[in-house]
């Protein structure tokens, strides 16, 4: 449902990569009821692109993140801030304090942006913000053939919706 997407001109090695990007998994997961399945994490080298700051070039020197989430009523400007401290937090704590790293390690800026105005994921079209416990609780059947027919993003799910506490309403009053 949520689209991340990481440009990066410092170096990120396969390590910090993956640890960023389940950093960036858990904390949209907490903020909003999200299955981790759904969260998609992207990669792009940003080091060659041409990137300008107040008319002044900063080719090679820029790493941000941009997240593209779906907007809502439920969803406050207080969950988008917090959602931008963490993922600043979660880069210090994947790739390193600049101090360490040097100024070219430093995030230069995460912005949330509350694009995602329709989408289909998975052959489900994605439901509105705040609605994703009643979505979950509809489509449950669906996911369970899919997870017993073999499908491993739906066994992953079905899993993940099993173990966590916020998920456990979807397995109760399915007929509701």
């Amino acid at each position: 449902m949520p689209l991340y997407e990481v440009w990066h001109s410092y170096p990120l090695s396969e390590a910090q990569r993956a640890d960023l990007a389940q950093r960036i998994t858990a904390i949209h997961t907490t903020v909003f009821t999200v299955p981790a399945a759904f969260v998609h994490v992207r990669f792009a080298n940003y080091a060659a692109t041409e990137h300008y700051m107040g008319g002044k070039k900063r080719t090679g020197t820029i790493n941000l993140v941009l997240g593209n989430v779906r907007p809502g009523p439920s969803r406050t400007r207080d969950h988008y801030e917090s959602l931008c401290r963490q993922i600043e937090a979660a880069w210090t704590a994947s790739v390193g304090p600049a101090t360490q790293g040097g100024p070219h390690a430093h995030l230069a800026g995460a912005f949330v942006l509350g694009t995602l105005t329709a989408g289909s994921e998975q052959g489900f079209m994605v439901p509105e913000a705040g609605q994703d416990i009643e979505w979950m609780r509809k489509n449950l059947p669906k996911f369970q053939a899919l997870a017993d027919d073999g499908n491993e993003f739906f066994r992953d799910m079905i899993a993940e919706l099993k173990t966590r506490e916020d998920f456990k309403f979807v397995f109760e009053n399915r007929s509701a």
